[in-house]
């Protein structure tokens, strides 16, 4: 699999969900519903994702001509994301318009993002990596994706961790023991 082209596929995925995330077109349980799992599978593949380029692509692409800085401009652009997926994580109701602003704010901050991300990184691979070396790192990136997706990545807990100086949320049910 093309490291390239895995990465693309994901970002149509993104822009799919996040469609469905916008799209009010049926009953409010239904609505629902569609948002809060369309919402729980984009937090687990955004996260998965960045993840998985930042350990197993960006360090490839950084010594590429110019990688370097695109690489960090891109790590950047994550947390940056991370920060707004955090903020959508975090409206309870669906169909508030909360919500809505919130996905607002993540679709703007991807769209960038993405498009960013594919003329300047990807192109550098595509232009600077064989396709035997563009095979094997797409390889390890959708292994490392993989696997952090199967591990529920996109947890408001585990988001949260991500962003530097974003505090744990306590469990309002948890009893503190009193000494």
């Amino acid at each position: 699999m093309d490291v390239v082209e895995a990465i693309v596929s994901d970002h149509v995925r993104f822009e799919y969900l996040l469609r469905v995330l916008r799209t009010r077109d049926t009953d409010p349980d239904t609505l629902r519903a569609r948002r809060t799992s369309a919402r729980a599978e984009l937090a687990d593949l955004l996260i998965a994702h960045a993840t998985a380029e930042e350990t197993e692509v960006y360090p490839k692409l950084r010594r590429l001509a110019d990688g370097g800085a695109h690489v960090e401009h891109g790590a950047d652009e994550h947390i940056d994301g991370h920060r707004k997926l955090l903020a959508l994580l975090e409206v309870r109701d669906v169909l508030a318009p909360d919500f809505d602003r919130a996905v607002g704010r993540l679709a703007n901050s991807l769209a960038h993002h993405l498009d960013e991300e594919e003329r300047t990184l990807l192109n550098d691979a595509r232009l600077q990596l064989d396709a035997a070396a563009r095979e094997a790192l797409g390889i390890a990136w959708a292994a490392e994706r993989d696997r952090l997706v199967n591990a529920g990545c996109g947890a408001r807990d585990a988001v949260a961790a991500l962003i530097p100086e974003v505090p744990q949320q306590r469990d309002p049910m948890a009893h503190d023991s009193i000494s």
